[in-house]
């Protein structure tokens, strides 16, 4: 019984088979990560530039009116 215990967490510690799937996560989350970070960027940025279209549009609306 002690023996069979010892076997099978010695090869519960030898094996790889799952350590794919916690790495292939680490990257999905970094990549996600990045993602985030560069579309918020970009987000700030198109709403920079609506809002001064959208001030264009009000100066141009004053003065046809």
């Amino acid at each position: 019984m002690r023996g069979t215990m010892r076997r099978l967490i010695s090869q519960f510690i030898r094996d790889e088979q799952g350590q794919d799937v916690v790495e292939y996560s680490l990257f999905l989350v970094l990549i996600g990560a990045v993602a985030l970070i560069f579309l918020s960027g970009m987000g700030l940025s198109v709403n920079s530039i609506l809002s001064k279209i959208g001030l264009q549009l009000e100066n141009v609306a004053e003065t046809i009116s």
